[in-house]
């Protein structure tokens, strides 16, 4: 079924008074809406598919990018059940060779489960000029976010601003973290060594990649190997890794609680300065605000 992107016309012969409202198209289109990554992962296989490339194909060219796609991870971004990191969403017109419109979904979209968009508003955000002003919420073919409408706008106003800043405390790496450290996930050994510290698993792969330049049991094997000779048998082996990891985690540990002293401090830092009164105005008037308060 097609979707829907809340502009379509009545058919000819219904009248004005029967036609459909703005509100009541976009309330339809939003019911139909796919997420953003399924509607991407389908504008992505029909580029590929146009173009008669397979997902070996893709991942292919991702890899020469520095990318670590297989063809599996083409297809599970293709039916949406792989999230784009925004590295790799910047890459995909050097990989599919076409402009970044062309794989981007025109229709309206879910961003999360609480916020939803036409398509058009996500070309214009990731144009790189635009900021959605705090009224396009209550535009129909704009931006949606549910119970909106049942509040006062300073009150919807605070939400966003607040479920803004939870999206930023949920994300798993460290702050400000560079991206060509953030492209794997953690490994097996990382999530161990999180328990250890009380941390989590994206902060102990990213003090590895960042320390290091490669993840934790990457790091291990590489000093395992410098070792010369290898212990014989298997429980050698495994007291052997067990002591070079022991070791690594020693040297990450100083590392991670330098990364969570940060994270802390900038949310302090964002509660201190959060005013609910400045979340409706634009960039310049907050900016011009502030100037003349001092």
């Amino acid at each position: 079924m097609k979707s829907s992107d809340g502009k379509e016309r009545e058919p000819a012969g219904v009248s004005s008074a029967d036609a459909p409202t703005d509100e009541e198209r976009w309330a339809l289109a939003l019911e139909q809406a796919p997420t953003f990554g399924e509607a991407l992962g389908a504008r992505m296989r029909q580029v590929r598919e146009g173009n008669g490339r397979t997902a070996e194909d893709v991942a292919k060219s991702a890899r020469h990018y520095g990318l670590s796609w297989h063809r599996p991870t083409v297809g599970q971004i293709e039916q949406g059940q792989r999230s784009l990191s925004a590295v790799e969403l910047i890459m995909l017109p050097a990989i599919y060779s076409v402009p970044l419109n062309e794989l981007l979904p025109d229709e309206t979209v879910w961003l999360t489960s609480e916020l939803g968009v036409y398509g058009r508003e996500v070309r214009r955000v990731l144009g790189g000029d635009y900021h959605p002003p705090y009224r396009a919420l209550f535009a129909p073919g704009g931006w949606y976010l549910k119970g909106s409408s049942d509040q006062d706008p300073t009150e919807t106003a605070v939400r966003v601003a607040k479920a803004a800043a939870e999206l930023w405390r949920r994300n798993s790496w460290p702050a400000h973290a560079a991206a060509q450290h953030t492209q794997e996930t953690p490994d097996e050994a990382e999530a161990k060594a999180a328990k250890r510290l009380g941390t989590t698993a994206h902060y102990v792969a990213y003090a590895a990649r960042d320390t290091w330049g490669r993840g934790l049991a990457a790091e291990r094997e590489a000093r395992l190997r410098e070792r010369g000779e290898l212990p014989e048998g298997k429980r050698a082996l495994q007291s052997a890794r067990g002591h070079i990891t022991r070791a690594l985690v020693a040297e990450l540990e100083p590392v991670v609680k330098v990364y969570e002293a940060e994270r802390e401090r900038a949310e302090r830092e964002e509660a201190e300065n959060f005013d609910p009164s400045e979340i409706a105005l634009t960039p310049e008037e907050r900016k011009k605000r502030r100037e003349a308060n001092g």
